[in-house]
């Protein structure tokens, strides 16, 4: 019912059940969603930026559930190219805009949206797939990391988004001009809103 390739299920079943020894973050699950079949083509490791990639995912080996192939195994530069794709995607969630990202990944805005909406249905399935095994705790960092992928934001603008006609933009403005929730917008006057 999820439209996943088997395969993919079982790999996400594979790091939801790594999930439970490792403490997961952002870059665990997005490198997971990075990894399937389904987020193909990914954005490619060029020569000169693959000892800065090599250097992110050493830095980040103990936050990542999925298994690194070894440097002779041929799936080796799928790995490195789902983790260019997963730190793409985790600039994303840390608010960079369009701009900085066809900078630094050399991604246009149609790929953006494309890969976004190919990581918010991935993590949806996995979210999914948690509920089946009744991982609750997971179920709750799932589901805010695809609100954050919807909207490019930092988990501390959760509460204003949901706000409608509020996106990251306006949130940022708000927060950090004090406004952090609903009570906060409840509380301010009507000039300084």
């Amino acid at each position: 019912e999820l439209y996943l390739d088997p395969y993919t299920a079982y790999q996400l079943i594979a790091v939801l059940q790594r999930s439970k020894t490792k403490t997961a973050v952002d870059i665990s699950f997005l490198s997971a969603v990075c990894y399937t079949l389904e987020m193909r083509p990914l954005l490619t490791v060029k020569v000169k930026e693959y000892d800065l990639i090599q250097e992110r995912i050493i830095e980040l080996q103990s936050q990542l559930l999925i298994l690194e192939p070894t440097y002779y195994d041929p799936d080796y530069d799928m790995f490195v190219n789902a983790m260019k794709t997963s730190f793409f995607l985790l600039d994303w969630v840390n608010e960079y805009d369009e701009e900085a990202l066809l900078e630094k990944y050399d991604i246009r805005p149609g790929e953006i949206h494309v890969k976004i909406g190919l990581a918010d249905w991935l993590l949806y399935s996995m979210l999914e797939l948690a509920k089946l095994l009744k991982m609750q705790n997971i179920v709750k960092e799932i589901s805010k990391l695809r609100y954050r992928i919807k909207y490019g934001a930092k988990e501390e603008l959760l509460a204003l988004l949901q706000l409608k006609g509020i996106g990251r933009v306006r949130a940022r403005k708000l927060f950090t001009h004090g406004i952090k929730d609903l009570g906060d917008i409840k509380k301010s006057d009507i000039t300084s809103l």
